[in-house]
């Protein structure tokens, strides 16, 4: 399975065990998770991106100053008869004026760790350079942001990186213009003045639309996922699936 990252449930029977693999991959699910906690993974990755006033505590991890904090949860993991684990982690994010962005993540590998791993990728490629940018450090060279008008008032857009996972091939290049239509969706939108994020998700087997959720602060959006299925993504007979985070300002 490749996974390529470029700037620029149901029907699932149906679908090649690797297929749902992908699929649980990017969606997860979204029950609550336990009360355990890891901290480690944030801590180390502001770490190696110069990060030194890290703080950790009730809330979870963050920088001295700054209101916002991380936290990653194990919800669950399971062995199956093949030998390869699978996991659930859901990821956490306060930020400032104390709403949280929430994501379930789920991970596969031949042990419990690269599974956790796995999931931790998932994550950190699709999601967490916006969030780290947005809210955490506005001159992050690794994610750029830009103005953007939308429902008539000046904004300011996040839009990660999109993130394709195939079996054989790499798409990344047939869904980049996609990326101009994601921003054409958003102008509309009547969003209060407060940030708002957006995940996108969708994915393609036999040449159909198998997938396609769209949320809006952690809610599905009808209106935005009808958008969204109505794009023009690239018809292939093999399976492949794009996530795409944003955050507007």
């Amino acid at each position: 399975m490749k996974m390529i990252h470029s700037r620029g449930p149901k029907y699932l029977s149906a679908v090649l065990l690797a297929s749902a693999s992908v699929l649980m991959l990017f969606c997860g699910c979204s029950p609550s998770a336990p009360a355990s906690k890891s901290s480690d993974f944030f801590v180390t990755w502001l770490q190696g991106h110069g990060e030194s006033n890290i703080v950790v505590d009730a809330n979870g991890v963050g920088i001295r100053g700054n209101p916002t904090r991380l936290r990653c949860s194990p919800y669950g993991s399971e062995q199956p008869t093949n030998g390869s684990f699978s996991v659930e982690l859901e990821f956490r994010v306060r930020i400032p004026d104390q709403r949280q962005i929430i994501e379930y993540v789920a991970g596969s590998g031949d042990s419990l760790e690269k599974a956790e791993n796995d999931a931790k990728v998932n994550f950190l490629l699709s999601t967490f350079h916006v969030v780290y940018r947005s809210f955490l450090n506005p001159k992050d060279p690794h994610q750029s942001e830009e103005k953007i008008t939308i429902h008539g008032q000046p904004r300011i857009l996040v839009l990660g990186d999109t993130i394709t996972r195939s079996q054989t091939t790499n798409g990344s290049q047939e869904v980049f213009p996609l990326r101009d239509q994601f921003r054409q969706i958003l102008a509309p939108l009547p969003l209060s003045a407060q940030a708002h994020w957006i995940k996108i998700v969708y994915a393609n087997h036999h040449s159909r639309t198998m997938l396609c959720a769209v949320t809006l602060d952690n809610d599905d959006s009808p209106e935005l996922t009808e958008a969204v299925k109505n794009l023009p993504w690239p018809r292939k007979e093999e399976f492949y699936m794009v996530k795409q985070f944003i955050v507007v300002k």
